[in-house]
């Protein structure tokens, strides 16, 4: 019983730890869309989100992707390893109709190696890995 009531402290401790993580990670969010009238947020590039990760639900993570969006890489080589980019795309409000457009801007970590950059050149059709 004694390694029962070990196994659910330790469990609450980490249920804890994972949610005091994710109030910060969302105040750290909230700083960089309204710090300096939003100039964090300006994006380095764009990107095309080739491949949305089967197993990928962190609360640091860019969610709710599909193939085809298109997203703003505001900072690169973020995350374990360096092989995430911190991204942004702004969705159309739940809410919203169309004569009220409400925009939210959702900012998390997207993996590299599932983006391709938009190169920013006269022809906008071409693409590269993005890294």
């Amino acid at each position: 019983q004694r390694n029962d009531q070990q196994r659910s402290e330790m469990i609450r401790q980490f249920e804890e730890e994972v949610k005091q993580d994710e109030e910060v990670s969302r105040k750290e969010e909230r700083e960089l869309i309204n710090n300096n009238g939003g100039a964090a947020m300006k994006p380095k590039f764009q990107c095309v989100v080739r491949v949305v990760p089967q197993q990928f639900d962190g609360h640091k993570c860019l969610t709710n992707l599909k193939v085809g969006d298109v997203v703003n890489v505001l900072q690169e080589g973020v995350g374990p390893d360096n092989k995430y980019n911190l991204c942004s795309i702004e969705r159309l409000a739940d809410s919203s109709t169309v004569a009220e457009e409400k925009h939210n801007i959702s900012v998390g970590w997207f993996p590299c190696s599932c983006l391709e950059k938009i190169e920013q050149t006269a022809s906008k059709n071409k693409t590269s890995t993005a890294k």
